[in-house]
């Protein structure tokens, strides 16, 4: 991590502790008839399926994910050989750097957000998703787009979900939820689906 990223991550450890976690983790209601935690697992199972991502997989992934989003899809570059080759590592469990984030979101509808939901789904143990509800929960602010498509403040989310999960009483939290949940998931899941949950 570099210093920007140490900064934000302080910020997040700040304002978020284990203790608000639960808390919050104990409210949360799901309800298990929206298409949204009925498409989820059938997107994580798409891309567990497959050993390689191929171009083709890029494609169909990336549109299934912007079922997600508010925002009609555009590819925004075709750099597609450096995306499979990304996407691959990510599968993999390798992060991307700063610089494969940029060809990514500028792949990817110049969205971080999208970005974030297509790695997610690609290996959920490692990326969870970000968004303007995770932001608002991590640091009391507003999220505008500039907020949302700072890789640094990324890196250090996924960063602060390494750090949270492992925290002692997490298990407690990512064991509700699973059993709210009716399924399994992964605990990075449980941490943002928690912070997503928590914010109107």
């Amino acid at each position: 991590m570099n210093k920007k990223q140490t900064t934000i991550l302080e910020t997040f450890k700040t304002n978020v502790d284990i203790d608000t976690l639960r808390c919050d983790a104990d409210k949360i209601v799901i309800s298990h008839d929206t298409s949204y935690f009925i498409s989820y697992p059938e997107f994580i199972k798409y891309f567990s399926d497959i050993k390689q991502i191929s171009k083709h997989n890029v494609i169909i992934g990336i549109n299934f994910t912007y079922g997600w989003m508010p925002t009609i899809f555009n590819f925004r570059s075709k750099d597609f050989d450096n995306v499979v080759l990304i996407l691959n590592n990510a599968k993999k469990g390798i992060v991307p750097q700063v610089h494969e984030l940029e060809t990514l979101k500028k792949c990817f509808n110049n969205s971080l957000v999208g970005t974030s939901k297509l790695l997610h789904f690609i290996n959920p143990e490692i990326f969870a998703i970000w968004d303007s509800r995770v932001y608002r929960y991590l640091t009391n602010h507003r999220a505008y787009n500039y907020h949302l498509n700072n890789y640094e403040s990324y890196l250090a989310y996924l960063e602060f979900c390494k750090y949270i999960t492992n925290q002692p009483g997490f298990d407690y939290i990512h064991n509700s939820i699973i059993k709210k949940m009716g399924n399994e998931i992964t605990k990075y899941r449980t941490a943002e689906l928690v912070m997503f949950l928590s914010v109107q």
